[in-house]
């Protein structure tokens, strides 16, 4: 059972230093299906987020939602000019607000 709310554990995460680039997790590769990106780190783990969590991807077709290029730091959807890096994808921010 969590005793600690939502707010808090944001709140602890924005009071925390982030780390630098290099201690970030790496990017391995990414896709598109339906709603969500997956996002493959290359430690394993997997991270989801949905796509309404940026407009331009929001609002882009099937076909170019899938149209994405990966680097380590970044996911890149060069028709619709979106830029996803992992702090985003890792600290859940959503990308319109």
């Amino acid at each position: 059972m969590r005793t600690v709310s939502a707010l808090t554990t944001k709140q602890s995460i924005s009071r925390k230093k982030r780390p630098s680039w290099e201690e970030l997790p790496l990017i391995k590769s990414a896709k598109v299906e339906g709603a969500t990106v997956t996002v493959e780190l290359k430690d394993k783990r997997l991270i989801q987020f949905p796509v309404a969590w940026s407009k331009p991807l929001s609002k882009a077709t099937a076909l170019q939602r899938k149209q994405l290029r990966v680097t380590a730091y970044h996911i890149f959807w060069d028709e619709i000019d979106e830029v996803i890096g992992i702090e985003n994808i890792l600290y859940g921010n959503k990308l319109f607000l």
